[in-house]
């Protein structure tokens, strides 16, 4: 029982004054055993016959045409199903010359044309493919976070019906930020559509997103003991990296000081989409977590300026979005289901830091989750959308008579919340040394710069710089030197790179060469510890990548034409920035002897040695971009005007050539040259084998590698053996293409038997090496450990 002296002297406390909603319903699913509350869900949401996809595994219907704009390329979703195959039988057969004529630059050729030969054309003219002939490989490539909503769905659908769970692991594959694209914005789309149509193995699969499921890979033994904490506690990211818990089933899947595919965040974040019906295929996520304010001047001319007025405002909009959650939880049995589990995950893990952190073993604050840095805070964003701290507090406060003398609840919640803020919430995020807590407080002498996460890092810099010069300044010193650390691994290359052209910009800006500048000299003091920032970044995470593995005899094509310079992001980076990042990336972590250059290409290709590997990205960035940019796209001109007469000219063996190439472009290829060898209506994948062909070498593996947003034309289909087709622009996709990296299950080249003429002209069967095909790719970049749990349900 609570005496009355205590409640008095909790009243005092802002928390007690505020205004700020915080009632919730009680609710005996937060107190349930894990046994009871997975009966509880399973009864709620269970569907025994999930709902059939509108539409299956699409494919062409001649009877309804389809609309290809030259700048457009039409989705496999556009497709629809092709006549019956007895009315396909009674064409006539054409003629070798009309045969030859349809494939001549001269034909006139319909867009429903194309579109009935799974085709269509690029924003340049060139013939491309407008699905990969496997559902499959179709989403992998395509989910992105411009996906447009509709297309979504059949994507979703068609996979779905296909293989369900390959289906499910796609999905996080889409999230994962050390194994795959870390887009959280298509993995919400992704799992909105799941919310709709299968719910149940949706939040049955939550809790894999932030288990530290992903092994790290031990540091090389020369490196061992070198920083001691960084050998066990993640200092460079934001997601999860703890001690595993071999005592506990729960977390059985977990792996030794493993990392986790997302942020605790993400789960607060698909209750805030839920809490405002925006969980679902066609919601917006962005439009909840990028909410910026309309400073227009219609706008402030509309406002309220009373700042009484504007209070009472802002009150009732909270207590409007409150009775709105209250209803949800009370009449959407989704909704509650998905916010009773986010507050249940959050509750246990944050009672096991706590034991963590009461033991007083310092062994054992390197077992820590991050998930007090993610929990939400009073008021703030996502206690704002949800009131899930509500919820969180009760299961960790479970008594209502140690805290109200009366049975008021809504006092009851308000003295829990301060009691998870004194006993959680503050002395975690302090063990966890919270860049923000020190930053909000001022006290930046406190930071440790060695061990803030990488997207801190980025987004902080410039307030270290002006708040704590000369400790940061010396710190950032000692990573130029190599005798500190400093995060980075799971920034974007774009984004680094986005960074270095803008650091170019500042060099010898701002000195004025005539007299003593001191605001001039300062300006190129802080441009140079920035560029100090961005390479140790950058070999940060070049090291991550290498310690994943090595890539064989491999080079990188990077699409430098005009098309590349759009969109721009969030972060300031467009597809030419990735583009340059990932092909950097490519040519720092390819064994010897190949490596340390790559082939640029727009009206001309220009290759690009980077010998000298003291260079920071700052200088590798100036150094490539000498190279000849323009608004072409001439993609096959790396291979007929470069590669093959290259070797051609240098008699090269065919094993002597590279053996794998990485294209990084929008895949707006430019159309054939318009001469009687050309055939126009080919795609540029099938020039290139032919010119091959004619050189008498093997057409290397090529990777096309989609850095298109709002593109998703297929360079290659599931007939095209030896090519893979990948998107996005983390590093973390190109882990499915490293030698004894993260996958080891899946050979990439699996055996086939095959019917040869023996001796005597008998028929023997023979075992020979079958080459992979996208979906093979598809596969292996889904195949790792850190995927193995997820389980469809419904």
């Amino acid at each position: 029982m609570a005496s009355s002296d205590t409640i008095i002297d909790a009243q005092k406390h802002s928390a007690f004054n505020s205004t700020f909603p915080v009632f919730l319903p009680g609710d005996a699913t937060l107190h349930m055993s894990e046994k009871e509350f997975q009966e509880f869900l399973t009864q709620q949401l269970y569907r025994s016959e999930p709902r059939e996809p509108k539409e299956k595994h699409a494919i062409i219907d001649d009877s309804e045409p389809v609309t290809v704009a030259k700048d457009e390329p039409v989705s496999s979703t556009s497709l629809k199903r092709r006549a019956s195959a007895e009315a396909n039988n009674y064409r006539p057969q054409k003629a070798p010359f009309i045969s030859a004529l349809e494939k001549h630059t001269v034909h006139l050729r319909t867009s429903e044309d194309l579109a009935a030969d799974n085709q269509a054309l690029t924003q340049n003219a060139d013939v491309t493919n407008i699905s990969a002939k496997d559902v499959l490989v179709d989403l992998f490539y395509d989910l992105g976070e411009s996906t447009r909503s509709e297309e979504l769905k059949t994507l979703l659908e068609n996979a779905w019906s296909k293989d369900s769970l390959l289906t499910l692991k796609i999905i996080f594959n889409a999230r994962s930020i050390h194994l795959g694209k870390s887009n959280r914005i298509a993995t919400y789309k992704a799992m909105g559509w799941l919310a709709e149509n299968h719910p149940l193995t949706l939040l049955s699969n939550l809790v894999w997103l932030v288990r530290p499921v992903i092994a790290k890979k031990p540091a090389r033994p020369e490196e061992k003991g070198k920083n001691k904490e960084a050998d066990t506690k993640g200092t460079d990211e934001d997601f999860d990296m703890v001690d595993a818990d071999d005592a506990d089933p729960a977390k059985a899947h977990d792996a030794q000081f493993g990392m986790s595919h997302g942020y605790w965040k993400d789960l607060l974040n698909l209750v805030v989409f839920s809490a405002n019906d925006e969980l679902k295929f066609d919601g917006n996520p962005s439009s909840l977590l990028n909410q910026n304010p309309d400073k227009s001047r219609e706008t402030k001319r509309k406002r309220n300026w009373d700042q009484q007025t504007a209070k009472e405002h802002r009150h009732r909009k909270k207590q409007e979005q409150n009775e709105r959650v209250q209803n949800k939880l009370k009449h959407d049995p989704f909704y509650r289901a998905l916010h009773t589990l986010v507050a249940r995950l959050f509750a246990e893990q944050l009672k096991a830091d706590k034991a963590l952190l009461d033991s007083g073993k310092k062994s054992d604050l390197k077992k820590l989750s991050l998930a007090a840095k993610w929990a939400p805070s009073f008021g703030e964003f996502h206690d704002k959308h949800t009131f899930i701290l509500s919820s969180i507090a009760e299961i960790l406060f479970p008594d209502p008579s140690s805290y109200t003398l009366d049975g008021n609840r809504e006092l009851y919640l308000r003295q829990i919340r301060e009691q998870y803020r004194k006993q959680y919430g503050s002395p975690l995020r302090k063990a966890l040394s919270v860049v923000e807590r020190d930053i909000a407080a001022g006290t930046f002498k406190n930071i440790k710069y060695d061990r803030v996460p990488s997207l801190a890092m980025d987004r902080y810099t410039g307030l270290f710089m002006e708040k704590d010069s000369e400790r940061f300044t010396s710190y950032i010193q000692k990573v130029a030197t190599g005798s500190a650390k400093i995060s980075g691994a799971t920034l974007l290359p774009s984004t680094l790179v986005s960074k270095a052209r803008e650091a170019m910009g500042h060099r010898n800006r701002h000195v004025n060469t005539k007299k003593f500048d001191f605001k001039g000299a300062k300006k190129a003091a802080e441009a140079k510890v920035m560029e100090d920032v961005i390479d140790g970044q950058w070999k940060t995470l070049v090291k991550r990548v290498r310690d994943a593995g090595t890539l064989q005899s491999s080079i990188a094509v990077c699409d430098v034409s005009g098309s590349m310079t759009y969109p721009k992001f969030k972060d300031g980076s467009c597809p030419m920035d990735s583009a340059i990042g990932l092909s950097l990336l490519i040519s720092n972590v390819t064994a010897p002897p190949f490596g340390r250059g790559f082939i640029t290409f727009s009206a001309t290709p220009t290759y690009i040695s980077m010998d000298d590997s003291t260079k920071g990205l700052v200088d590798q960035v100036q150094h490539m971009e000498r190279s000849d940019w323009g608004m072409s796209t001439n993609f096959v001109a790396v291979f007929e005007d470069v590669i093959l007469p290259m070797a051609i000219a240098n008699k090269l063996k065919p094993e002597d050539m590279v053996k794998q190439i990485f294209v990084f472009s929008d895949m707006q290829f430019d159309s054939a040259f318009r001469s009687e060898k050309e055939q126009r209506w080919t795609t540029s994948y099938e020039r290139i084998k032919t010119k091959y062909a004619e050189a008498g070498y093997e057409v290397p593996r090529l990777i096309f590698w989609n850095l298109a947003s709002n593109s998703t034309s297929k360079p290659t289909t599931m007939d095209d053996v030896d090519t893979a087709l990948v998107s996005g622009y983390s590093q973390g996709m190109l882990r499915a293409f490293l030698e004894n990296g993260a996958f080891e299950d899946e050979e990439e080249m699996v055996e086939e038997e095959v019917e040869v003429e023996g001796a005597g002209g008998m028929t023997v069967i023979e075992k020979v090496k079958k080459k992979a095909d996208p979906l093979t790719v598809v596969k292996k970049a889904v195949d790792h450990d850190a995927y193995r749990m997820l389980e469809v349900v419904d």
